[in-house]
């Protein structure tokens, strides 16, 4: 095929849409060039074809002139010797053509492929073709204005998605003299990159102004993606996606596109809203509005070759009631890519609502909406008041179970004690019974201080508990220790009172008690998070048989656990919890203060 005459296939990029890409690309190589018009010193963009036979034309015909006017008054096409250009004498307006840039990119395609012109895509002050591939066929891609003598000042590199640099800024890959070519030139590559983008990009090393770049786009869905639909109303600006902003106008979405299927709204209350598309660089839109009558749809092309993000619609577009659907869709003619490539927006615009009111009116809506508002304020704070009322008798009724539970467990420890001074006596050891009666006098003492207090520092259960156990251990013998973590300031924690007495007493009674010195009791107090977590652990049998069991959850144990539950529906906001380990090495026994620190 010969040369085309540097043929102007882009004036402006929807032309091209409408020529060019219908028709197959063909056993030719596409360069981007420029055409001025002499007479008007116009500028416009254009592309031109060469055989792939006779590559080494693109360099031999660029810069220099050829003629608007291809035929004469016959209708016959008008060419010199070397079929190339075209005689001035017989022509009007005289053209200067040139490449877009020294390095002279030229592509080649699958020869059957159509429709595989794209947009420009803006690169700081470059603007790079793309071609959209959707056979997933190769992509070849040449640079003329590479040679052998300034291939070194020359790197290439390979960029997919926009994000990922597959190649990094490289050596020319080769040079070859192929295709025709009188020459040799670069060759950048074959590429393929089904359902990807890829962006291949070449400097000059020396003046980085020389540069140029083509897009191969594999895409094979064009439907656009609409990020936010925002609407301009007299109530304001919002995403009409968001069904809580929409004041109703759009309440089911389509579950695919996130578009809406019952909008709908006055013909007054909207005055423009912008659609934003998600990135479609290579893919520029078309968008349609049609208004469904019940004779004949009415079709207007909104806007053509849209490469922004967004699309516009102001009211004069629907200003009359009915039914109407956007139609969104790669550039071209309606419809022609497929449902599966094109988006739509149906919508109804009502009539004007009624706006006007009499004075009447308003004073009656007014003081109606007054004494809505004034029964709403005293129904509010009755609620409010009994709800108090009934919050304030639960936590008084919780106290006095409380009370209870305390002054169930006092007696139960005052027992116990006291059950320990008379086994002593019994056993004829008054010195070690009347130490023991000091020390528990001593610990009754402290008991007594507390009193009423439903909490007491840390610092102060430790204290109970080392008079408490100091006590037992002059009676069995055992040993036992206090594990306190460091960062926990003892005297400014408060925790309910007497919350591990029961649990140590059931330590020493049914734990170690017959172990005498070797048996061994822990009192663990540490920080796990915000949760406070004291731990009583003995080595003694544990129960794991039945009679164990039953004599570990006798009554300190039953009053623990329901002290427990009515501290919960006490302080809300932390959780107490009790659990137990028992083994036949030993018993742990857990009280954790959820969210206590």
């Amino acid at each position: 095929m010969p040369f085309l005459v540097l043929m102007c296939l882009l004036f402006f990029p929807e032309h091209s849409a409408k020529s060019q890409d219908k028709r197959a690309f063909g056993n030719n190589f596409l360069f981007e060039g420029k055409s001025t018009n002499l007479r008007s010193l116009i500028r416009q963009q254009m592309r031109f074809e060469v055989s792939d036979t006779a590559l080494f034309r693109a360099i031999r015909d660029l810069n220099k002139y050829s003629f608007e006017n291809r035929w004469d008054k016959n209708g016959s096409l008008i060419k010199d010797k070397d079929d190339s250009t075209y005689r001035k004498s017989d022509i009007g307006i005289t053209l200067k053509n040139e490449a877009k840039s020294p390095l002279m990119l030229g592509v080649k395609l699958n020869p059957d492929l159509t429709d595989y012109l794209g947009a420009e895509v803006v690169s700081i002050s470059k603007t790079y073709p793309s071609y959209t591939i959707s056979d997933s066929s190769d992509a070849i891609l040449v640079g003329l204005g590479i040679t052998p003598e300034n291939v070194g000042d020359f790197q290439y590199r390979v960029v997919e998605n926009d994000s990922i640099e597959v190649i990094t800024w490289s050596p020319i890959p080769k040079m070859e003299k192929k295709y025709g070519a009188k020459s040799p030139y670069a060759f950048l590559g074959k590429f393929n990159a089904p359902g990807r983008q890829l962006l291949v990009e070449v400097i000059n090393r020396k003046n980085y102004s020389i540069r140029d770049g083509v897009i191969f786009d594999w895409s094979v869905n064009y439907r656009p993606v609409i990020d936010q639909i925002v609407v301009n109303s007299p109530k304001g600006y919002y995403n009409l996606r968001y069904s809580k902003l929409n004041h109703n106008y759009a309440v089911k979405f389509d579950s695919l596109t996130s578009m809406p299927l019952d909008l709908k709204f006055p013909v007054d209350i909207i005055t423009s809203f912008r659609v934003y598309f998600k990135s479609h660089s290579t893919i520029p839109y078309v968008v349609y509005l049609k208004k469904i009558t019940h004779g004949k749809d009415v079709i207007t092309q909104i806007d053509w070759w849209i490469i922004k993000d967004y699309a516009d619609f102001s009211n004069h577009h629907f200003k009359t009631p009915g039914k109407y659907e956007v139609i969104i869709h790669r550039a071209g003619k309606l419809n022609e890519y497929g449902e599966n490539n094109t988006l739509r927006i149906p919508f109804e615009v009502t009539a004007a609502g009624e706006q006007k009111f009499s004075a009447k009116k308003v004073i009656i809506l007014g003081l109606i909406s007054f004494l809505i508002l004034l029964l709403s304020s005293i129904g509010y704070y009755t609620y409010n008041k009994q709800k108090q009322i009934i919050i304030i008798r639960q936590k008084e009724k919780m106290g006095l179970q409380l009370k209870s539970i305390r002054s169930q467990l006092n007696p139960h420890f005052m027992f116990n004690a006291l059950n320990s001074i008379q086994n002593l006596i019994n056993k004829s050891d008054i010195q070690a019974a009347n130490h023991y009666l000091t020390r528990f006098a001593s610990l009754t003492r402290k008991v007594l201080d507390i009193g009423e207090q439903e909490l007491i520092s840390l610092e102060d259960e430790i204290s109970l508990l080392d008079d408490y156990l100091q006590m037992e251990k002059l009676r069995f013998g055992f040993n036992y220790i206090f594990k306190i973590d460091d960062g926990l300031n003892k005297a400014n924690i408060e925790i309910p009172a007497m919350l591990l007495q029961s649990l140590v007493e059931n330590a020493v009674k049914h734990g170690v008690a017959n172990l005498k010195e070797k048996g061994q009791i822990e009192l663990v107090f540490k920080k796990y998070n915000y949760d406070l977590v004291l731990s009583v652990i003995d080595n003694g049998r544990g129960f794991q048989n039945k009679e164990n069991e039953l004599k570990y959850s006798g009554l300190g144990l039953k009053l623990s656990n329901e002290r427990i539950a009515l501290l919960n529906k006490t302080y809300t906001a932390q959780h107490i919890r009790m659990e137990i380990v028992s083994e036949r090495t030993g018993t742990k026994v857990d009280i954790i203060l959820g969210n206590w620190l």
